[in-house]
């Protein structure tokens, strides 16, 4: 007997849906690779990225390099349904983590700041849609909520982030979370951003430093022709790498916290 196939369910085509975590860095995502070891690598991404984490939880992990421009461009390309092995692939959250500087003086290296809105110099604001009301009891690292600023440029000079903190009513300040909050709210895609200081408000960035990072990716062969023409920068340096890694584990161990215990998840172990 011949079926009308208006009359039979269609079964709904496969996508998936993990939610990503984009990272400037390699350097800010390491302490998240330790919680949540690489497992798959996605072809095709403008960037590094991979899919990290046990099977009941996977997270897929970007690395765009520096600034608005590259986060532009991970995002187009998130937001064109790439196919993974055929199967489209459709966010259902985005985060962007990775250091920040301290704004005010009650925040220092290795805090965490869980954004509640996202400001640029312009003074426009994005307000966040991820996590909402967190879930109750402590928090470990603990997490402070409030507004970022995001801007174009690094920012070192102690008396600018000090100002830039007052003007904006802001916790800390980055590059890339103006350009990354204003495409999801544009695309109505649920978002947050988790940041770890990696610089005290207090403290100086030299702006041959400054120069150095400001690029979309830190070149190792630039950072080795400065130390020759400016031995003294080797000391920042390494109060910068060790400042990097302390808020690198911090980051990590929130977001695997965060991940866990605000996002529903198919297959949880007993």
């Amino acid at each position: 007997m011949a079926t009308d196939a208006s009359s039979l369910t269609p079964y709904p085509l496969p996508l998936l849906d993990d939610p990503c975590v984009l990272f400037a860095l390699s350097r800010e995502s390491q302490g998240f690779r330790r919680e949540f070891p690489p497992t798959q690598a996605f072809a095709g991404a403008p960037c590094r990225a991979r899919f990290c984490g046990p099977s009941w939880l996977p997270v897929l992990v970007m690395e765009t390099g520096i600034g608005p421009q590259a986060t532009r461009q991970a995002l187009e390309w998130l937001c064109g349904k790439p196919r993974l092995d055929q199967v489209p692939y459709e966010p259902k959250l985005l985060l962007f983590a990775g250091f920040a500087g301290s704004l005010v003086e009650s925040l220092h290296v290795g805090d965490l700041v869980l954004a509640t809105d996202v400001v640029d110099l312009d003074g426009r604001r994005w307000s966040t849609t991820w996590p909402g009301e967190l879930p109750p009891g402590p928090w470990q690292p603990p997490l402070r909520r409030g507004p970022i600023l995001s801007s174009p440029h690094l920012v070192g000079d102690p008396e600018s982030k000090r100002r830039l903190g007052q003007t904006h009513a802001a916790l800390a300040v980055d590059m890339e979370s103006a350009a990354f909050a204003r495409i999801c709210s544009e695309r109505a895609i649920p978002f947050g951003c988790v940041r770890s200081i990696s610089d005290n408000v207090e403290t100086p960035l030299t702006p041959r430093l400054v120069d150095l990072l400001a690029g979309g990716r830190i070149s190792a062969r630039r950072v080795l022709l400065a130390i020759l023409r400016q031995p003294s920068l080797l000391k920042e340096l390494m109060r910068l790498s060790r400042d990097t890694r302390s808020a690198s584990q911090a980051l990590g161990k929130a977001l695997g916290e965060l991940l866990t215990l605000t996002l529903d998840w198919f297959e949880k172990p007993d």
